[in-house]
């Protein structure tokens, strides 16, 4: 299911794209989801982080789309933004904000299909589990595959990565019953560990993506099985 948002002040704009999703979805035998703000304000106060495309006017009266994508680009770093608009000059300074594509209006079929088939083959570039991490107000998209360890510290989740962490409420006990981290084992009480990551085990440490993770002693013998048994025995 592609989850899509546009924003748009302009109804007959609006509705003449959520038509073109429509006819896309049937044509390609897509599962779409789609919300409509008018007001990019409302936009940015209800955003929870789980759209995978927004479309976004660039001249729009309470906020111009520029600067909303600003705000955007703050609480996500990675949803796909293709601006709709009738001001090409201002969308190829898209970079700024990282926008993936712009349309120029009048929007025509042909040419929104043709984009479209652009962002689901980059989304299915990134179709391997995600896990979204609501960190310091910013909402972070990150492939779990690229997860090395999660451990906890001061009653927080510390997801790291190999060149940055994150910082989150949670529980490693509701991360061990989400599939997405079935190759995921306990290293210690505090530390849950990518199993594809781990490069070498020691006595009472592992290394997991060049970071050092304690592992303890009664919970080696079952990080050995474990690993094993993930790993297809060859550990």
């Amino acid at each position: 299911m592609l989850k899509i948002a546009v924003v748009e002040d302009e109804k007959s704009a609006s509705e003449e794209i959520t038509r073109y999703l429509r006819k896309y979805a049937s044509e390609k035998k897509a599962e779409l989801s789609t919300d409509v703000y008018d007001n990019p304000v409302v936009f940015l106060e209800k955003y929870s982080g789980d759209y995978d495309v927004v479309f976004m006017d660039i001249m729009m009266p309470m906020m111009n789309g520029m600067e909303c994508a600003r705000r955007l680009r703050a609480l996500d770093e990675s949803v796909i933004l293709c601006f709709v608009t009738s001001m090409a000059q201002y969308a190829i300074h898209g970079y700024e904000v990282g926008a993936f594509d712009f349309i120029v209006k009048p929007v025509r079929f042909g040419e929104f299909s043709l984009k479209l088939d652009r962002i689901s083959r980059a989304l299915g570039r990134r179709s391997e589990a995600t896990v979204l991490i609501s960190s310091k107000n910013t909402v972070h998209k990150i492939a779990v595959r690229d997860l090395t360890y999660v451990e906890v510290y001061n009653h927080m989740l510390i997801y790291h990565t190999k060149d940055r962490q994150y910082e989150a409420y949670g529980k490693l006990t509701d991360l061990e019953k989400d599939g997405r981290f079935d190759r995921f084992f306990r290293a210690t009480q505090s530390h849950l560990v990518n199993c594809d990551q781990v490069s070498s085990l020691a006595e009472d440490s592992l290394t997991a993506g060049g970071a050092v993770v304690p592992v303890s002693r009664r919970r080696r013998k079952e990080c050995l099985e474990k690993m094993a048994s993930l790993l297809g025995g060859r550990v």
